[in-house]
Parts: structure tokens; sequence; C-alpha cells
């Protein structure tokens, strides 16, 4: 089978075509100026819709697996515009593409701030980044009413693990436990929902099975941590782990316009899907030689 996959020059993305291509053969969507050294197949999307959707024709692809977002936890006025071509052009553009080729799924993936109410299925935005999201997940309806597709969201929460170079939580502790500095950060009481990367990877490698059976599908599905942490435990659980003191000002910052204090619980559980690796064992992997 052929996958194409977006954002595979990301963190995710990048652990996740280590993983698809010793059973799959994998292609990659990259923007213009993206290095493709690593990768067999690659097609440069240059916003040329009939291009890709030749490419997607000649190669005979059968699934997507769409990881390119762009993330951004506030945002300003200049960002708008970037927002909207990465999370809702892009998508959009693929499944224009998509249309009257070999593909039969397109695998989205979705975000846990898409829904700032922690009880309830319903859609509550925390951020800009988020309602992208989800407004790239309506237009999707469309096209699922005028074609075969599958097209299935997996949400996520956050995730860490080796080599990660956003400005998450666990990269921020390594870095200042090197280098000593003091980082300022909020009172540390809202709960964090995490998973180490081998998890999710083995999320969107089930959603893939799932995708490839019959079995009647849900529209979208989450991966949940089985245990969550205030930012304060989180903390604690680190120094406790790695036996280094991390140098944190709690209360330096407030806490961000609708800060995520509990996060959400209420989607549907990928079924037959569990975390295998526990926080400790994460940040053992985790910590820089």
């Amino acid at each position: 089978m052929k996958i194409l996959v977006t954002g595979a020059t990301g963190f995710i993305g990048r652990h996740l075509v280590e993983f698809l291509k010793e059973k799959y053969e994998i292609h990659v969507l990259v923007r213009p100026a993206s290095n493709t050294a690593n990768y067999d197949y690659s097609f440069c999307f240059d916003n040329n819709i009939p291009a890709l959707h030749e490419y997607l024709l000649k190669h005979q692809i059968e699934g997507i697996v769409h990881l390119a977002s762009l993330v951004l936890i506030s945002h300003k006025d200049t960002d708008i515009k970037n927002l909207i071509e990465s999370n809702i052009f892009l998508g959009t553009a693929i499944l224009e593409a998509l249309q009257n080729t070999a593909v039969k799924w397109f695998l989205n993936t979705g975000t846990f701030w898409q829904h700032y109410e922690p009880e309830t299925p319903d859609y509550h935005p925390v951020n800009l980044y988020a309602a992208t999201k989800q407004s790239f997940i309506d237009i999707a309806k469309y096209y699922m009413e005028i074609s075969h597709i599958k097209f299935v969201t997996l949400k996520i929460c956050d995730t860490f693990g080796p080599g990660d170079t956003r400005p998450k939580i666990f990269s921020l502790w390594n870095k200042i436990v090197q280098t000593g500095e003091v980082l300022s950060m909020s009172e540390g009481g809202q709960y964090i929902d995490i998973l180490y990367i081998d998890d999710v990877i083995s999320g969107f490698a089930r959603l893939i099975d799932l995708l490839n059976s019959n079995e009647e599908l849900k529209l979208d599905y989450a991966l949940y941590a089985e245990k969550r942490y205030t930012l304060k435990e989180l903390a604690d659980l680190y120094e406790n782990t790695t036996g280094k003191r991390l140098n944190i000002r709690w209360g330096g910052r407030a806490y961000r316009l609708r800060e995520v204090m509990d996060p959400w619980r209420a989607g549907n559980m990928l079924h037959g899907w569990k975390s295998e690796v526990s926080i400790r064992e994460g940040i053992l992997k985790s910590i820089p030689c």
C-alpha cells in the first residue's frame, strides 16, 4: 500500500514515517525549500492542485496521513493568513486533488484544544489555531458527501520524546537543566495530558489498520494519557527521575487567556490502543546524552 504523509519533517511526522516505511511505501508532501534527502518519494506542493492530482494518480496513492499544521498558542493579526493557509487551505487542496484517484481514506490530525470544555464533545476552541483545525474538518464534510472517501480525525493531547526541538515542557526543562537559567512559569495548577511519542505513533498505526479494514468507524477518535499530572507534579516527577533540579520561578507569569486547566476527556477513545510508556520512562528516554 502507498501512503502520502504531510508534515513528515515535524516531530511526530519524522517518527511516523520511520515506523510506517517498514510496512508501506511512504510518499511525503513537502513545501518548497524543504529537505527531502531522507525520503525515497516526495512531492513538492507549491499550491498547484492539478499537479498534486496527477502525482496521486501516477503513484496510485491509497491513503493520506495529514499531520502538517501551524501551531500557535496565541496569534497576532499578521499570523492569520499563515494559519488559514497551513491549517485550512493545504488540507482542502489535498481533498480536492484526491478526487477520482485511488485514495480510499484520509487520516486527519486534530487537537484537544478544539475542546475548551473538558466534559463535553462539543466544539469550544481554546484559540484561533484550534478554530482553524475545526474549520478544516467542517470543510471536509463536503468532500465526504460527494465521494466515498473515509475521513477520520485523530485528536491528540500533548506529546514529547527524544530529539524534540519544539518549545514544549520537557524540551524547555532539558534546556534549563543544561544552561542553569531560570524559567518563569505559571502557578502550575493546570493538569497536563501528555503522551510519549511511541504511544502516539502506535495510535496512528492502529487507526490506519482500522481504516484499511471493513470496520465502520466514527468520525473522530482521541488518544489520552493513562494518568494526568499538574504542571507542578510533572516538575517534581522530572526532578525525582533525573536527579536534576529545575530552576523554575512559579507564578512568574500569569495563566494564559483560556488556559486549559482540565484537559478534554469526552472524546471517543481509540479502541484497541492503550499507552504503554509511563511519564517516568519517557523522561528517561528523552534526556539528552
